[in-house]
């Protein structure tokens, strides 16, 4: 098949990581892939299999399944010539899907079971399986055991009070020092073209915490593999991908059930709270303060994340768009 997938850019941000891990897994199938945006240039932060090309070479060209995202690339998504189109939202509150829904000739796909049963109850129509999505040759437990001290609690550090809840969770862990054993906190984040926002600038940070900013993707990997806690706090998220990043890594994670329900299960290999500061530095507290707790999450994480792997979620959105056209649209 040939493959066109447009974006709005290629850096570390809004869901890119999706599009760039599905595209290698389909050029791996044997597939020809393309991804479009408005630069045309390969992403600099993950190697990429694929063509890539212009936004503006989109109309020029053609394609059997062209897969949009975003309401930015839309027109130039709708006006590629294929066959099929699929939008594929990912994200709770897309603005693209308000473009996508009333479009006839679209076909609907979504990251998460929760975000799809949300798209169809408001489209009224089918919505193809898009959930999944993670590298476990890349995040998986690291080959010697964690050092026992300092515990190290890792957060994505974007600052985002609506969607990400960084601030919400530095609050959270200020409150645990005296309380718990000595620890230290991790924020990761990047800084680019896309993301000019540098996330230290008025950052709440208790005395124990740090920044890690543009770390490599083997960097990161190795956070995880340092790290003891992950802490997740995401609003509206359709696929949290930190979350099951620091499962496959073999931490023990405390998360809220935003973009966590397929794979997070509360007391087996996560503890999922309510998005508020009392309960989440609970949770954490419970997690610094009881060992045999923290190992017996972090012992069981990495297997649940084993059913999401990317080439799996390459293989079932294809297979779905091979079935005849009537079933794909729910007519």
């Amino acid at each position: 098949m040939r493959i066109a997938t447009f974006l709005p850019h290629v850096g570390v941000f809004g869901g890119v990581r999706r599009f760039l891990e599905l595209g290698n897994e389909w050029v791996a199938l044997g597939h020809t892939v393309t991804l479009y945006h408005p630069e045309g240039t390969p992403p600099a932060w993950l190697e990429y299999h694929g063509r890539v090309a212009p936004l503006s070479q989109a109309a020029e060209e053609s394609s059997d399944v062209a897969i949009g995202a975003d309401p930015h690339t839309y027109a130039a998504f709708r006006a590629h010539a294929a066959p099929i189109h699929l939008y594929y939202c990912v994200i709770e509150g897309d603005p693209g899907l308000e473009m996508a829904m009333p479009d006839s000739g679209v076909t609907l796909a979504a990251n998460s079971h929760a975000l799809i049963d949300q798209v169809a109850r408001r489209a009224r129509r089918h919505v193809l399986d898009g959930v999944g999505g993670i590298r476990l040759s890349h995040f998986h437990p690291p080959p010697l055991e964690r050092a026992p001290a300092p515990l190290r609690v890792l957060v994505n550090g974007r600052r985002s009070r609506a969607k990400k809840g960084t601030d919400l969770v530095l609050r959270a862990l200020a409150g645990l020092n005296g309380r718990v054993p000595e620890f230290e906190i991790v924020l990761f984040d990047s800084v680019d073209e896309h993301n000019r926002q540098d996330p230290r600038d008025g950052a709440p940070l208790p005395p124990n915490a740090r920044f890690v900013i543009g770390p490599s993707q083997a960097e990161l990997a190795k956070l995880y593999q340092s790290s003891h806690v992950f802490v997740a706090a995401e609003r509206k998220a359709g696929w949290c991908n930190t979350a099951l990043e620091a499962l496959a890594s073999g931490c023990a994670v405390v998360c809220t059930r935003s973009g966590t329900r397929d794979f997070a299960v509360h007391e087996h290999n996560a503890l999922v709270t309510w998005r508020h500061e009392w309960f989440i530095r609970g949770a954490v507290k419970r997690l610094l303060t009881n060992e045999t707790l923290r190992l017996r999450l972090s012992a069981a994480a990495p297997a649940s994340a084993e059913p999401w792997a990317w080439p799996a979620l390459a293989r079932k959105l294809l297979s779905q768009l091979e079935a005849p056209a009537a079933q794909r649209v729910g007519r």
